[in-house]
């Protein structure tokens, strides 16, 4: 007797609990497949969160998901109509200002004056300065298409270095390593040029110039190393940002050369730093490796 007691006791907690472990399995399950759903749409692979019209736990977390998807996207939105403007505003300003300046130059060229040489090198200057700012605004608003396609990144420094050999022939490259990642060719050797370019500066006569190239499962490291002396510790957290020039600097240019390599090597999702070493200055470009799997048309 006392143990059909205890068997109809042990039914009926069954039966009570059996809903609610029913609805605990349905709610995780849900919760699993919004946060599938959640690292899909992080990584860009995912579509529209899902909306809920239950009145659970459970809906009130992917109803807030779904709300923070909306505005992450009206913020990009936001930022990139931002951008575009800005990006349009330069681009205006830009085009206004290669006329006058065009016009300089040809009245300084039929002048005779003695200061015609230091006048046509500043209007010169100008053109850069215009160029350089037109090329990284665009750059900050997705102006440009990227192409990426396996390089040899260890072949792209070499042929870079070629090109800016000429302006330089007492400095001295060495590059180390190798690697093959998947970049737009014709963005990353600029960077690279450019990088080699703000070296060459800072360096004397047999300067030396080192960049070595790391492979990693994950990722690829480019290092490039130089033996001028390195920056001021206070500099070094604004060598990137455009138009900043570093105590002691007195090489020309527009100054937004590294500003411009740091958004290539942003729109390649990498990262790059700078340090100083013993001898100079210390440039690491972290770039993903992307195993994407093409699918063919």
């Amino acid at each position: 007797m006392v143990g059909y007691i205890l068997s109809a006791v042990l039914l009926l907690i069954l039966l009570l609990l059996l809903p609610v472990l029913i609805r605990c399995f349905l709610e995780s399950r849900r919760l699993k497949k919004l946060s599938e759903a959640m690292e899909d749409y992080l990584a860009g692979n995912g579509g529209q969160l899902p909306l809920s019209l239950k009145e659970d736990t459970v809906a009130q977390v992917e109803n807030a998901a779904a709300e923070m998807q909306n505005r992450i996207e009206t913020a990009e939105e936001r930022f990139r109509r931002e951008a575009r403007r800005t990006s349009d505003l330069t681009a205006d300003i830009s085009h206004q200002l290669k006329t006058p300046l065009a016009s300089l130059r040809l009245f300084c060229e039929m002048d005779n004056s003695p200061h015609c040489a230091r006048q046509l090198s500043q209007i010169e200057r100008m053109e850069t300065l215009i160029s350089s700012l037109l090329r990284l605004e665009k750059l900050c608003a997705d102006g440009y298409d990227f192409t990426f396609a396996d390089c040899d990144l260890r072949l792209l420094a070499e042929q870079s270095w070629e090109q800016l050999r000429p302006l330089w022939p007492d400095r001295v490259l060495t590059v180390e390593g190798g690697a093959v990642v998947r970049c737009d060719q014709k963005w990353m050797s600029e960077a690279f040029r450019n990088l080699m370019k703000n070296a060459c500066e800072h360096t004397q006569a047999g300067g030396r110039i080192r960049v070595r190239i790391e492979q990693e499962e994950r990722a690829c490291y480019c290092i490039l190393e130089d033996n001028g002396g390195g920056a001021a510790e206070k500099d070094l957290p604004r060598l990137f940002e455009r138009f900043y020039r570093a105590e002691g600097h007195t090489a020309g240019g527009a100054g937004l050369g590294l500003a411009i390599v740091k958004e290539i090597i942003f729109r390649h999702h990498g990262h790059i730093t700078a340090e100083n070493t013993a001898e100079g200055l210390r440039f690491v470009i972290t770039l993903p490796v992307l195993n994407l799997v093409r699918a063919e048309a």
